[in-house]
């Protein structure tokens, strides 16, 4: 399509195309677009006076800049003030933390303004902590801090890497053992294959605890979790061993207890190096020093 030219102009240019704006157009352009919207403010509201309109505009501008700069003001000012110094914190729940390390760890001093202190980083600096597990923080203006912790309780020591870790009752690793924090508890040991068997630590504990299983439990030095042997107990005091299989471990309990209580009543437990309660029997296995071998009627076992 030939191009049609624009005759009788100073200058020839493509119809197409059309001149940049100048600058001065630029600002007549705003000017009458502003007084534009000034009129249909006028022609909607029904003012008589273009003044009034752009008095109202003008508000309307500055009064949610005035605001703002009033709410930044007030915050400046609160946070500064000593009105809202923080002057008492709460920490309850603390186990193995002291409430030193709690307040270091979320960030919460004495003396420091409680506004300026961010709730939801100081929760989440406390759950970075190996020993929490849960924790709620509360700020009560204008200078208290109320700060509740559910720490993760050890149960076992674990060798990893040649590090002593604590452990919990699942045997899951918490932290290294350290002098500030020492806790003397038994040894855990999960064998090979035996992660089903796993589950069963913590029913331990609470049968030791609980009195199902008559064992003190400042005694228990080594805990083992075994494929082929449930779970080993191993006692210090008296270089005892029991076994107990998780075929069936409420009755496999009992006749351990039955067993261990007869055992008492002989005064014969000095002799005995290991009880295994499995199958729905118990074996007992005497020193060396013992000798001979002994049938015994003891829940269907032997004496070894």
């Amino acid at each position: 399509m030939p191009l049609m030219l624009i005759k009788n102009s100073r200058k020839t240019r493509n119809s197409y195309t059309k001149a940049a704006p100048s600058q001065k157009e630029n600002r007549n352009f705003f000017l009458s677009f502003f007084l534009w919207i000034c009129k249909g403010f006028k022609r909607v509201s029904g003012l008589k006076n273009l003044g009034a309109v752009m008095a109202l505009l003008t508000i309307a501008v500055l009064v949610p800049v005035g605001l703002g700069i009033a709410s930044l003001w007030l915050y400046d000012t609160a946070v500064t003030s000593s009105f809202f110094q923080t002057r008492h914190v709460d920490v309850t729940g603390n186990v193995r933390l002291t409430k030193e390390m709690v307040l270091q760890y979320c960030g919460i001093r004495e003396g420091d303004n409680c506004l300026a202190v961010s709730i939801t980083d100081a929760e989440r600096d406390l759950r970075k902590t190996p020993w929490v597990e849960e924790v709620s923080v509360k700020r009560l203006l204008p200078d208290r801090f109320v700060i509740k912790l559910k720490e993760r309780l050890p149960s076992f020591w674990v060798h990893k890497d040649g590090v002593l870790f604590y452990a919990n009752e699942r045997g899951e690793i918490i932290a290294p053992v350290e002098s500030k924090n020492f806790l003397s508890l038994p040894t855990l040991v999960i064998e090979p294959g035996a992660e089903d068997t796993a589950p069963y630590l913590a029913r331990v504990l609470k049968d030791v605890q609980s009195g199902a299983l008559p064992v003190e439990s400042g005694v228990i030095a080594q805990v083992t979790a075994s494929a082929g042997r449930g779970v080993e107990i191993y006692l210090e005091d008296r270089e005892m061993r029991l076994s107990i299989a998780t075929d069936d471990w409420s009755g496999n309990l009992v006749r351990m207890g039955v067993a261990l209580g007869d055992l008492a009543r002989r005064h014969e437990l000095q002799n005995v190096r290991e009880v295994r309660s499995a199958n729905g029997n118990v074996w007992v296995v005497l020193n060396q020093s013992v000798q001979g071998r002994k049938q015994s009627a003891v829940c269907g076992g032997w004496y070894v």
